[in-house]
């Protein structure tokens, strides 16, 4: 009975640890989004922008959220999106926020791999810190490797991974 209850232990251990995935990803809380980055991404982001803090949920116009969600089909992040897109099979993850010292909005984007990269790809020096107009989104189309950042109302660019940069597509008027 004791080999049978050990057995069983070491089993649900074993799964727990397999399901467990120290992938990126954006959780709902009690509070709002999460953004949980694995350690080595969060050493990236550390090294390349220091102090980095995602915008708060709250943060976001209503207008905007709302719109987001329309858009969406539910309530988005906002604050980030998870996709592959350096195309290596990994998840990465964009995200938007601000440096203390730094009055712009900066959208960083990590790439995983052996060794966690962050990269610069939009920074935005106009934007209300107690209003946010602008958010990510995964693209509409359902392109896991592309995003857009949307400037709510006014415009939304869609961003892909080529020859180690992102470049930004207009789209819409």
């Amino acid at each position: 009975m004791k080999a049978a209850v050990g057995m069983s232990l070491s089993l649900v251990v074993m799964l727990g640890a397999c399901s467990k995935s120290d992938d990126p990803r954006v959780e709902l809380t009690e509070v709002g989004f999460a953004l949980h980055l694995p350690a080595a991404m969060q050493h990236a982001l550390d090294a390349a922008a220091p102090g980095f803090r995602t915008i708060r949920t709250s943060a976001y116009r209503s207008d905007v959220s709302q719109a987001a969600a329309a858009s969406a089909g539910g309530m988005p992040a906002l604050i980030a999106t998870v996709g592959d897109f350096n195309h290596d099979g990994k998840q990465d993850v964009v995200m938007e926020g601000t440096t203390p010292g730094d009055s712009a909005l900066r959208v960083i984007a990590i790439l995983s791999g052996a060794t966690p990269e962050a990269v610069p790809v939009a920074r935005f020096s106009l934007y209300d810190a107690n209003a946010v107009g602008i958010y990510l989104s995964p693209a509409s189309a359902g392109d896991s490797a592309a995003f857009e950042i949307v400037d709510y109302p006014d415009s939304s660019l869609v961003y892909r991974y080529s020859n180690g940069a992102f470049a930004g597509t207009r789209i819409g008027n």
